[in-house]
């Protein structure tokens, strides 16, 4: 197959054409404007055993929705509730899902996390839960809401759960999701960064 060799001409027709996507992004990070503001929101999510059919024991970070894991839907964590009646969360690596999912202890109350960080994420262990826990949590990676520039990455969110009742075998959380590609600003509003 021949080369066909990139010009000084043909290398300046390609980063004229570029540039307006790399000037529409806003920053120097590439990040597009941010489109989506960030709110609270509630979820109920039901543990994975012992509860009826059809109700959603996963939740999806990228969508901000509980959802069901048994029927193929993607997810990032799902509720259960351990043969000791212990309250867990699973990362969706462990039940077959991706594995870049993950959650981040913080000490800090739902209110005070401002800013997901990048590293440290726990993937490969399950997350005792009780009443006002707090977390950060990581999704898969995606493409949703992304330019092709950017690709694949993944969305954070920080969580409190609000409440386990291991009567019912439901986990409330209270959440707030950037939905943002590339950002990690954990306020109510529309991010910056």
């Amino acid at each position: 197959m021949p080369r066909i060799p990139l010009s000084p001409l043909r290398l300046g027709a390609i980063a004229l054409a570029v540039a307006p996507t790399l000037t529409a992004c806003g920053e120097s990070s590439g990040l597009l404007p941010a489109t989506f503001e960030n709110a609270v929101d509630t979820a109920v999510v039901y543990a994975l055993q012992g509860t009826p059919i059809g109700t959603p024991s996963g939740f999806d970070i990228v969508t901000g929705l509980a959802v069901r894991p048994e029927i193929a839907q993607q997810f990032d964590f799902a509720f259960e509730i351990d043969s000791t009646g212990n309250a867990i969360l699973y990362p969706a690596g462990l039940l077959g899902g991706s594995s870049v999912s993950g959650f981040l202890l913080t000490d800090e109350t739902f209110d005070e996390i401002d800013r997901a960080p990048l590293d440290d994420y726990v993937v490969d262990s399950v997350l005792a839960v009780t009443d006002s826990l707090t977390f950060v949590g990581r999704s898969r990676p995606t493409s949703a809401l992304c330019s092709a520039f950017i690709g694949s990455i993944p969305r954070y969110g920080k969580f409190e759960v609000l409440e386990v009742d291991l009567t019912a075998r439901t986990l409330t959380v209270r959440f707030l999701i950037n939905l943002n590609c590339g950002y990690r600003d954990l306020t109510p509003g529309l991010p910056t960064s």
